[in-house]
């Protein structure tokens, strides 16, 4: 039987009466309707939002998205690793005073862990895109900042078959103006080789990005 994870987020009401938001994974089978197996809720006192899920190759999961109620202040990335029953393994934030946000995990070759946003604590701007290459414990190994001195924000990260990495998200530093699609390609150790812009004067961004069988990529938004 086929399964299928779903993500998103969860109102939880405490016994005091706070309206919290917090990380939300549910495991559900394949059939129509799905039956739920689990569901696991993660967060503080204040609010926490998941933006990506992926299965890990040791059968658990991995979670990136934001926190308020843990880090350096405003909201950090947040990541965390769970077993294969949703229970928490460990957990990391990364980011300054201000908002950082992640919208994108991958697991790498090396059993690590990279992850991409946008920061607004870092960089030339007021936000910038955000790479942070973390080992298989989450802890920080490098990271790197892209942009300019509008809004950056990237969206999606995937490891291409050269050890590299490809960016995708929007600039509004760079392009044919308002918001364009970004596409970032970057060495094993995040330094840029190139990038691109793709776009008209409106608002274009890119959300999602894969590389195809013929060794380029195909990006959509």
């Amino acid at each position: 039987m086929k399964n299928k994870v779903s993500m998103g987020l969860i109102l939880t009401l405490l016994l005091m009466g706070i309206l919290t938001l917090g990380f939300y994974i549910q495991r559900a089978d394949g059939e129509k309707p799905p039956a739920t197996e689990w569901n696991k809720t993660y967060g503080g006192a204040n609010s926490e939002v998941a933006r990506s899920v992926i299965q890990t190759s040791d059968g658990g999961y991995l979670l990136a998205g934001q926190t308020q109620s843990f880090g350096a202040g405003g909201t950090d990335f947040w990541l965390v690793k769970t077993d294969s029953m949703g229970n928490m393994e460990w957990n990391k934030t990364y980011g300054g005073t201000k908002n950082d946000i992640a919208f994108s995990v991958v697991e790498t070759s090396d059993g690590g862990y990279v992850l991409t946003g946008r920061t607004n604590s870092f960089g030339l701007g007021i936000a910038d895109f955000w790479l942070i290459k973390v080992d298989s414990s989450g802890d920080h190994e490098w990271n790197k900042t892209y942009g300019g001195t509008g809004v950056d924000a990237a969206r999606c990260v995937v490891q291409t078959s050269d050890g590299g990495y490809i960016l995708a998200g929007f600039t509004e530093s760079f392009g044919a103006g308002g918001q364009d699609g970004w596409l970032i390609k970057t060495d094993s150790m995040g330094n840029m080789e190139w990038n691109k812009t793709y776009g008209g004067t409106g608002v274009d961004a890119a959300r999602c990005v894969v590389q195809t069988s013929d060794g380029g990529y195909i990006l959509a938004g």
